[in-house]
């Protein structure tokens, strides 16, 4: 399996949509992606979202940071923060994904007990947990850094997304 590309074929298989033909995004450079770029990090975790509980916040801050009016430093916190963790975000979640299919499939055969199927949901559910984690780990960024204007700023924004615009305090 290639681990570099952001999203597995499998997942397309598994969503119902077509392979993607774009290519892989530099998750691990420093350097600033474009709007587009953004757009298609965003659109590609979209699809990894029922894996995880937390909504993903770094796309659409990173699309809307002159909005927001992120200083440098938090610019630069953000950048690193992506530079350590995505990669190892995605292929937990590209392993979860895998795994549920094992699981289904395990499920369907009348010699596996329930003990082995029982071993694969914990081994889910520890990935599960990994993802979260790492998750935790840009909000704990995000709300440690951000000021009350760029929270308000950030709400302005986010009221706008339909992915998480229903997770907003009326």
């Amino acid at each position: 399996m290639n681990r570099s590309m952001p999203i597995i074929a499998l997942c397309w298989t598994v969503s119902g949509a077509s392979a993607d033909s774009r290519p892989p995004l530099d998750l691990g450079s420093d350097s600033d992606f474009s709007r587009q770029q953004w757009d298609l990090v965003e659109e590609r975790m979209q699809l990894l979202n029922s894996i995880s509980y937390l909504p993903s916040l770094l796309p659409i801050i990173m699309k809307n940071r002159d909005s927001l009016e992120l200083t440098g430093a938090q610019i630069k916190a953000l950048h690193n923060w992506r530079r350590d963790n995505y990669q190892k975000m995605v292929d937990a979640m590209n392993t979860i994904i895998e795994k549920r299919i094992e699981l289904g499939q395990a499920a369907m055969k009348p010699k596996v007990d329930q003990q082995q199927l029982l071993a694969l949901q914990d081994e889910i559910f520890k990935l599960q947990r990994e993802v979260f984690l790492i998750r935790l780990s840009c909000r704990e960024l995000v709300t440690g850094s951000f000021t009350q204007e760029q929270w308000s700023n950030f709400a302005f924004i986010a009221a706008e997304d339909p992915q998480i615009a229903g997770l907003l305090d009326q």
